[in-house]
């Protein structure tokens, strides 16, 4: 009989193998797990891309906001600045008060005087910021000579009617007016005509002058109003320097030339005569331009030979004379 092999028994697994066989099935990984690990890859570029979007979206931003600031404060000022220069200087805006001096000179030129002397010192006081200032200077200074000479009644004028006895000279005395003013101011030619009846219209002025170093002008006001302003043709008055305080001064002398000799009012040829005035301090007179036939030379102010006709006819010795 042979012999049976005995049958074994399974033995229990050594502790070695159950080690490695528990281990094995610990660390085996599941399912999900293994599907967690293989998105990993593709979870870790998403986070990276949103990180650097996030980057470039602030860093954006950023220089942006640097960038618009910086053309904000420095890059357009420069180039509106740039445009305006290549463009030109801008046009003022337009005056608004040239209509109404354009009004106002149409009472000149229609000889209304009283009205247009009026209106032109209410237009000088309201407006003097005006482009047309000087121009209404001008005008009202020939309105004023024009009522002043004029042969008519005015409001600055008194009437005289003429007595026997009366003559030139006598009146002049009488009325403190000088015979050059009287005649003028009633365009009388030749005083031999004066007959007793006739009514003369007599001015009592009280000038004043006013000589401008800075704007180099002479003014001249009556009763301390604006009466006419005179533009000098020469200018040789001594230099000043800085900002030196006025000087009192007055009218010396009123004198008158014919070829280098002097002549009083009534000579023969005196209407052909050329006129100084003289201030003191001297080198502050005025004088007929010698291009128009005057003879006065040396520092002092030419003027036009009209003018001069009319500020001799005007000034009288002791006539006061600021120089600022």
């Amino acid at each position: 009989m042979l012999f049976d092999r005995p049958k074994l028994r399974p033995s229990a697994p050594s502790n070695f193998e159950f080690r490695i066989s528990s281990g094995a099935k610990r660390h085996r990984p599941s399912i999900l797990h293994s599907r967690k690990l293989a998105n990993f890859p593709s979870r870790c570029r998403g986070n990276i891309l949103l990180k650097g979007l996030f980057l470039l979206i602030l860093a954006a931003a950023v220089f942006g906001s640097a960038a618009y600031f910086t053309y904000t404060l420095f890059l357009k000022p420069a180039q509106d600045l740039k445009d305006e220069t290549a463009l030109g200087a801008a046009s003022p805006p337009p005056d608004a008060t040239i209509p109404e001096y354009q009004r106002i000179r149409q009472l000149k030129d229609s000889h209304q005087w009283v009205d247009a002397r009026t209106a032109y010192e209410h237009f000088i006081e309201t407006y003097p910021a005006s482009s047309e200032i000087e121009a209404a200077k001008d005008d009202l200074g020939e309105i004023n000579v024009a009522i002043y000479f004029s042969g008519g009644a005015s409001p600055d004028k008194d009437a005289y009617l003429l007595k026997p006895g009366d003559t030139l000279a006598r009146i002049e005395h009488k009325l403190k007016v000088s015979g050059d003013v009287i005649m003028r101011s009633n365009g009388i030619t030749d005083p031999r005509r004066l007959r007793v009846g006739d009514t003369l219209y007599i001015p009592h002025p009280d000038f004043s002058l006013v000589v401008d170093r800075k704007a180099e002008i002479v003014t001249l006001y009556d009763h301390a109003r604006f009466f006419k302003q005179y533009h000098p043709t020469k200018w040789t008055v001594p230099a000043v320097k800085g900002n030196p305080p006025p000087v009192d001064a007055h009218i010396n002398d009123v004198a008158s030339f014919i070829n280098g000799l002097r002549v009083s009012f009534g000579s023969p040829n005196y209407d052909d005569s050329t006129h100084w005035i003289q201030i003191t301090p001297g080198s502050y007179s005025l004088y007929t331009d010698p291009s128009e036939g005057g003879t006065k030379s040396g520092p002092g102010i030419a003027l036009s030979s009209s003018d001069m006709d009319e500020l001799s006819a005007l000034l009288t010795r002791g006539v006061p004379v600021s120089i600022r």
